[in-house]
């Protein structure tokens, strides 16, 4: 079986086989479509500064991975009010805001993350402000703004 990452709607992206990418198409009707630019297919849900496509731009330009573009949009924008799902067709990477996301697993190292509840399957709740690139080898998380612990901190 062949492993592809997609972005199918403003709010939902799929990593697995063609058979997940079916099983778990969004089903809504007022989704809008995500956008394209270039090889990448992005949504972004919230209010976000118009910067943010320059950025992905400049990424692929520098041809960065999508979860390294993912990353420079958390470097350089505010993080909170809003959430990307960015797919080059091989990976998924998101951010999430202040609200946090849902991830399902249908099977082993298949992927299903939407900022919507998901219906059909136990979900896991993807904290707030995280980071996240689903792979074929499997998840790699990050978490923005959690507390460094100061090695120097005296014990006693």
């Amino acid at each position: 079986m062949t492993w592809s990452a997609a972005v199918t709607c403003a709010h939902r992206g799929i990593l697995g086989p063609r058979k997940t990418h079916v099983e778990w198409a969004c089903d809504h009707q007022d989704c809008p479509a995500p956008l394209q630019l270039g090889s990448w297919t992005v949504a972004i849900s919230g209010t976000v500064d118009a910067s943010w496509r320059l950025i992905l731009d400049q990424a692929q330009q520098e041809r960065l991975p999508v979860g390294s573009a993912v990353v420079q949009l958390a470097i350089e924008l505010a993080v909170g009010g809003f959430s990307v799902l960015l797919s080059d067709g091989e990976d998924l990477a998101l951010l999430t805001g202040d609200e946090g996301s849902n991830l399902v697993e249908p099977a082993s190292w298949e992927y299903v993350v939407s900022n919507r509840p998901l219906g059909g399957a136990p979900s896991t709740s993807i904290p707030p402000r995280t980071i996240g690139v689903l792979s074929p080898c499997g998840p790699t998380w990050w978490r923005l703004d959690t507390p460094q612990h100061n090695s120097k901190e005296n014990s006693a």
